[in-house]
């Protein structure tokens, strides 16, 4: 689905911000992207998404370069989750979800009842259907991402790209927002999230992008790119890893453990 190679981010010729990256993402899987803060992450998100132009190397998505593609063509391909964002008018949930229909419909015309109605199968997707007549700004954090995530479905795209989801959010909201990246997973959508908690990628990605100072960057599977040693070199600190067995499945989990608090 998402093909990087020898990709270099940056905003300024000859003075690259991160890379070479070289790694690929697959249909219906969930790669996190972790590391500490300044080190390149938005740089390289930004640079996905086609809001910088790389420095150098290739970005392919479903195995066309992604310069071929027309902004209305790609955006049907590839969709953004912001942090989190409050328009300055009182939209309804239902008028928030439908603007994310715009690559869908000709230049100039309003939203008909197709895509109204799309937008009702993505709110019952992610379990806000009652939401829809309330207020965006009224309503909470964690329903408002879980809005966002339903406008970037409504773009009828199978590749979503989340800066931080769970910012801001409150332990049962990260829950279920982590929860509801697992199920669209599942349903076959290709999710690269950013994170700052290396406990979400073990919870939820298949794949770990770990981006480092000094050139560092490693992929693969959580349980082997995220150890004690590599998360010392990103982040400083002394963690400790321990397992957690989940009752209703006996599934063995890692979780990261603070050695110096």
């Amino acid at each position: 689905m998402l093909n990087v190679k020898n990709l270099v981010c940056g905003y300024l010729p000859g003075k690259p911000v991160t890379g070479p990256l070289s790694f690929q993402v697959k249909q219906g899987e969930i790669a996190c992207l972790v590391g500490p803060n300044g080190i390149g992450k938005t740089t390289l998100f930004k640079t996905i998404l086609g809001l910088l132009r790389p420095l150098g190397g290739t970005i392919k998505v479903k195995g066309e370069d992604y310069r071929r593609y027309t902004p209305k063509e790609f955006a049907r391909l590839v969709a953004y989750v912001p942090q989190g964002h409050i328009p300055p008018f009182p939209y309804t949930v239902r008028d928030v979800v439908v603007m994310g229909r715009n690559p869908n419909m000709h230049e100039l015309s309003s939203p008909d009842r197709e895509d109204y109605r799309a937008v009702e199968e993505v709110l019952s997707l992610m379990g806000i259907e009652h939401l829809a007549g309330r207020d965006y700004t009224e309503i909470s954090g964690g329903e408002r991402q879980m809005v966002l995530i339903a406008r970037a479905l409504a773009q009828n795209t199978n590749l979503l790209v989340m800066d931080e989801p769970t910012t801001h959010l409150d332990y049962g909201n990260e829950t279920r927002v982590l929860g509801q990246v697992k199920k669209l997973a599942a349903l076959g959508y290709t999710i690269v999230m950013i994170t700052h908690v290396p406990n979400h990628a073990f919870i939820c990605a298949d794949k770990v992008l770990a981006l480092g100072r000094n050139g560092y960057f490693s992929v693969g599977p959580p349980d082997e790119t995220l150890t004690e040693e590599s998360l010392l070199a990103l982040y400083g600190v002394d963690i400790q890893l321990s397992k957690v067995i989940l009752k209703q499945c006996r599934r063995p989990v890692k979780v990261c453990v603070p050695m110096t608090i």
